[in-house]
């Protein structure tokens, strides 16, 4: 969702694995299936396994969508920082660093599952979903990253 907000006003996030990172619910993975569409054929038996992974990648998105100017602005460093080379220069680098360690899980379980759909015969990828699971949902907890909010389903007339 970030990557193309900024691609839809002309910016770019620099690096290019940041960039592929912010990315990584659209992003082709195995045979073109992005972890979207992979999270589709994987719902057929386990819709609730599925709607919390979703809960996580709608509030990780949002959370990722606050930051843009400071991807814009400072991908590289924000990058440093994540991979290890540098330490965070403020508070808000050090947030958004550790939103995309959280993100980091969820893109991890997207290759997961983008393997998966290839080929459904092998066993289903339960065990790492729900460790992600539990763990995002810690982290963005931890960074405060509320969860969305939904309006109920409208009234039927009768």
């Amino acid at each position: 969702m970030l990557a193309r907000t900024l691609r839809a006003v002309g910016a770019d996030i620099q690096p290019d694995e940041l960039a592929r990172l912010v990315d990584f619910a659209e992003r082709p993975r195995t045979h073109n299936w992005s972890l979207r569409a992979a999270l589709v054929r994987y719902a057929q038996p386990a819709p609730e396994r599925v709607n919390d992974l979703l809960d996580l990648v709608r509030r990780s998105e949002w959370a990722l969508d606050q930051h843009a100017a400071v991807f814009q602005r400072d991908g590289a460093a924000l990058w440093d920082t994540f991979a290890g080379d540098a330490v965070a220069n403020d508070q808000e680098h050090a947030h958004v660093v550790e939103l995309l360690r959280a993100v980091a899980e969820l893109d991890c379980v997207g290759d997961v599952l983008a393997e998966w759909a290839v080929d459904i015969s092998t066993a289903r990828p339960d065990a790492p979903v729900d460790a992600t699971i539990t763990a995002v949902a810690t982290r963005l907890d931890a960074l405060g990253v509320p969860h969305e909010q939904r309006s109920p389903p409208p009234r039927q007339r009768r």
